[in-house]
């Protein structure tokens, strides 16, 4: 007969199996000095402690990040109170040069150094650098919108507020194809200024006539009288005309007769376009052509009659917008939509002003929060006084202006550092304090207690040592049953 083993054996190696299991994680906490070592003794404090980490992780470079930010901005500050110094002494020289005592070689003298101050704030604009970053640099290029020879799309020229703009032989600006529910309104002020509008291969939709039985008085006043001189003074590329455009009446809708600013009675429908014009009130009465001091075509307005007003449903192809008359008009424009392209912006030649972001918060699971320095170009040309001079007298007394501006942006440039560096300086307070209570947090879920495991680790030992005992003898009364056994 054979025995492998005996209960009470069995009891006392289970016992000492977990008693070892004790003693190895005591030693193991003892050792390392945290509580959690692995996932095992502690999935969920595991789990959150690693967020605290990563919390920690992340706030350690904020607090990094905020001081370069508190750098940058002491930086740029140090450069603009540089550069208000040469404003103020620029300023100086101006009122100097304004002065009528001076003779023209004093004056030339004051432009010498007012040249060179630009130039040096140009300089300190450029070199201002921290971090690999230029923040009193110009700004970057900029994409511009395509031209039609030198005239812009309606939406980089007109505003829906009324805005002066000199009237004559020059387009206003196109209107895009795609352009939708677009309305101009013209204030002539005084004089004669009339709206006329074509296409691009010369098509005189809109307007006043240009020869004929009455040829209207802004066009005389620009010396065109025929289709040949609208083709030598008016037709041509930089105004946004096509190459070999030749001017073509033949489907104007002139008004002569009709004015009216609400109704807008003058209509023509074109390329699926339905515009609609005011008419001229400088042509409303064409009974009276032939009768002296009758105000018909005389190129005066009052203000019954000095107001115009077009509107296009749907442009389909793009339309030149010209105001032709003999001084400045006031015009405003509204519109629905509006596509315009761009090019792209040239290369910078030199170094340029960007934005800086700066991270605040990066907490686990919670979006990105960032301050943002913005960019605050100082050089002369952003400044306002890239045309500035001091010679002859009126541009000296023009330039007082230009120079009040030019320390007005600079003054409101540095109150928006100081009031960023405030709050930066507070939100590092802030992150440290953060990082204090969080690292409190992730020391009282894993280290160890030492008290406890040591305590911990003599009780195994203790437990160890006895529960040897126990299996020693055991065993040795299963070997005195054997012993019994074979007699």
């Amino acid at each position: 007969m054979v025995m492998a083993s005996s209960i009470s054996s069995r009891m006392a190696n289970s016992q000492l199996d977990r008693t070892q299991r004790s003693l190895n994680q005591a030693i193991e906490r003892l050792s390392s000095g945290l509580r959690i070592n692995s996932a095992r003794d502690d999935a969920a404090g595991q789990a959150i402690a690693n967020r605290f980490q990563a919390n920690l992780r992340a706030d350690a470079q904020i607090n990094r990040g905020i001081n370069e930010g508190i750098s940058l901005i002491q930086t740029a500050d140090g450069s603009l109170e540089y550069i208000n110094a040469l404003l103020q002494r620029s300023r100086q020289l101006a009122v100097q040069a304004s002065t009528g005592t001076l003779a023209d070689s004093d004056r030339a003298a004051l432009q010498g150094e007012f040249v060179q101050l630009r130039a040096e704030i140009d300089r300190i604009a450029s070199d201002t650098t921290v971090f690999g970053k230029t923040p009193l640099a110009p700004p970057p290029p900029q994409p511009q919108p395509v031209k039609r020879g030198d005239t812009l799309p309606a939406s980089e020229v007109l505003e829906p507020q009324f805005r002066p703009y000199a009237s004559g032989v020059k387009s206003v600006a196109y209107l895009p194809a795609g352009t939708q529910n677009f309305r101009l309104e013209m204030d002539s002020l005084a004089f004669d200024d009339d709206i006329q509008l074509f296409t691009t291969d010369g098509r005189h939709l809109i307007g006043t006539p240009i020869s004929g039985e009455s040829p209207d008085h802004v066009w005389q006043y620009q010396d065109i009288g025929s289709e040949s001189d609208a083709n030598r003074l008016l037709m041509k590329t930089s105004e946004g005309f096509q190459s070999g455009a030749q001017y073509n009446g033949s489907v104007l809708a002139d008004g002569t007769g009709q004015y009216n600013t609400t109704r807008l009675p003058v209509e023509v429908a074109y390329n699926g376009m339905q515009i609609r014009w005011s008419g001229d009130g400088d042509r409303q009465h064409p009974e009276t052509a032939d009768q002296p001091d009758t105000g018909f075509n005389d190129g005066r307005v009052d203000d019954r009659n000095h107001l115009e007003v077009l509107t296009v449903d749907h442009v389909t192809e793009d339309l030149l917008i010209f105001v032709v008359g003999e001084g400045r008009f006031n015009a405003a424009a509204t519109w629905d939509r509006m596509p315009i392209e761009y090019n792209p912006p040239p290369p910078p030649t030199g170094p340029v002003s960007t934005d800086t972001d700066i991270v605040l918060n990066a907490d686990f699971g919670s979006n990105l929060q960032k301050i943002t320095i913005t960019a605050t170009p100082s050089d002369s040309t952003t400044l306002g006084l890239g045309e500035t001079g001091l010679d002859p007298i009126e541009k000296a007394r023009e330039a007082l202006g230009d120079l009040d501006q030019a320390l007005e942006r600079v003054s409101n440039y540095r109150t928006h550092y100081g009031a960023l560096q405030n709050r930066l300086e507070s939100a590092a307070n802030t992150v440290l304090e953060k990082q204090a209570i969080t690292a409190g947090a992730v020391s009282r879920i894993m280290d160890a207690d030492y008290a406890v495991e040591a305590s911990n680790m003599s009780r195994a030992q203790i437990t160890q040592q006895a529960g040897t005992a126990i299996l020693a003898q055991a065993n040795q009364r299963l070997d005195s049953v054997m012993a019994l056994l074979r007699q």
